[in-house]
């Protein structure tokens, strides 16, 4: 039996494909969840401004549009730590995918917000802010313990399969013939 690629490598995870998530390091982790907790603070604070808005406070409109480009430009920060997180953080690459998505959210709500057109404006916001608080769930649950099954190609018989749960791999493999 030789040991996987992955596992021989400083630092490896020792499964294929997919990333060991207790293995990120923690400025990569830590990075995404702080970035993703403002960003999701900001949105929350947009809400507020909007509804003070509408109460007859007029001014926080003003104050509504300067956190419309304080948003993206959050949106974008969070976008690059998560980059950061899933390449040499060797984190999932899920997190940047949606900081992406939500990135091009905004500003298209930002383009609905100046337009007036708060027939989408309104509805699309609902959904961003869901999103990064689904988002801001996700990253600060806590990571899974315990050690990783290995793939079927990194351990268990020479074929690469894993024999079943409670047998050795001597007696899984197939018979060799004796000439």
């Amino acid at each position: 039996m030789q040991p996987s690629s992955a596992a021989a490598e400083p630092g490896g995870s020792g499964t294929r494909g997919s990333p060991d998530a207790r293995r990120h390091p923690a400025w990569a982790r830590g990075a995404l969840r702080a970035v993703t907790t403002v960003h999701t603070a900001t949105l929350f604070t947009q809400a507020v401004l909007a509804g003070r808005f509408l109460s007859g406070d007029y001014d926080m409109l003003t104050a509504h549009a300067v956190n419309a480009n304080v948003i993206v430009a959050v949106g974008l920060v969070q976008v690059m730590v998560a980059v950061l997180y899933w390449r040499p953080g060797r984190g999932p690459g899920w997190p940047a995918a949606v900081s992406a998505v939500l990135l091009v959210g905004e500003a298209g709500q930002a383009v609905l917000g100046y337009q007036r057109t708060l027939g989408v404006h309104v509805p699309l916001g609902v959904m961003l802010i869901a999103a990064g608080l689904l988002l801001l769930v996700q990253v600060w649950r806590p990571l899974p313990r315990g050690p990783v099954p290995a793939t079927s190609g990194d351990a268990g018989s020479a074929s690469g399969r894993v024999p079943p749960p409670g047998t050795s791999p001597e007696t899984s493999r197939p018979a060799q013939e004796v000439s």
